[in-house]
């Protein structure tokens, strides 16, 4: 019995045979590569958008991209941001999402994990999971001074920029979100909620949180919230409402009890720049 013929005839095997031979090729050059040369392909992307990098070490990964470990990244104006490890790769199997670009930065126990659309020096959409970020692995001055804070245990959202705007959908949950209230007016001097559950929405420099759930005080809340003119965090402003479901717990039952014993319903409102907010019981 005669056999089957690949299709393509003749010239299927040379064919094959070269693409391999290519990958193959590619695949030992790069491995030969030293690190410095790994990591100038990097700079020139970072550069343009006046970002500096340098690494301690660079290498490789298979089967497309390179990994960097005691990474050092200084964004212009802001002290540079130290991380254990960054991989920047071409997933096939990201095709399937038409998402194949990956970049996972690691700092500890905190991790980073974005994908985007193939033009990966201009995407268009994506994704992002944070895990175990906080406050402080931000070297934003409206943390490091105001004493606002938040620790994320995972979040998870997708991103667009369609005109040069920049919007996103998201959920997660964190161990804390912390809000100082240093107004001399104000009855409380900080807002630090646990356990918090929230879903949120960016659009341009806005960012609404549509629901947030946590514990205020050994109180359960709930509310809403926005932080607009992200584009400037120092002079950014904040509105949250939260509604106290119960009062009469936790250590906020004292300050119900000195203020509106007659009342029913406590709410938290906290408003004005993220840098120096206000905050006030109003009670009904």
């Amino acid at each position: 019995m005669p056999g089957k013929r690949l299709p393509g005839g003749r010239w299927a095997v040379p064919v094959l045979g070269t693409l391999l031979f290519l990958v193959v090729l590619a695949i030992a050059v790069a491995i030969t590569f030293p690190g410095d040369f790994l990591l100038s392909m990097i700079r020139p992307a970072l550069g343009q958008r006046n970002v500096e990098i340098d690494a301690r070490d660079s290498s490789f990964r298979f089967p497309l991209g390179i990994r960097l470990t005691g990474v050092s990244v200084t964004p212009a104006g802001i002290p540079p941001v130290l991380l254990d490890e960054v991989t920047v790769a071409w997933e096939w199997t990201g095709l399937s999402r038409w998402l194949p670009a990956r970049l996972r930065i690691v700092r500890g126990d905190a991790s980073a994990d974005l994908r985007f659309s193939p033009a990966f020096w201009n995407p268009s959409r994506g994704t992002v999971s944070l895990a175990g970020v906080s406050s402080p692995d931000i070297p934003l001055p409206v943390f490091t001074s105001s004493g606002a804070g938040f620790a994320i245990r995972q979040v998870d959202a997708r991103w667009r920029i369609e005109g040069g705007k920049v919007s996103a959908d998201g959920s997660g949950t964190l161990r804390y979100l912390r809000i100082p209230i240093p107004a001399p007016e104000s009855p409380i001097r900080e807002a630090r909620l646990e356990n918090v559950e929230l879903t949120f929405a960016v659009r341009g420099d806005t960012f609404r949180l549509s629901r947030i759930i946590g514990v205020y005080e050994g109180s359960r809340v709930d509310g809403t919230g926005e932080i607009s003119g992200l584009r400037s965090p120092g002079e950014a402003k904040v509105t949250f409402l939260l509604r106290v479901q119960n009062p009469y717990e936790g250590r906020v039952a004292t300050l119900f009890n000195m203020m509106a014993k007659n009342a029913k319903n406590a709410t938290l409102r906290i408003v004005g720049t993220l840098a120096a907010p206000t905050g006030e019981f109003q009670f009904f």
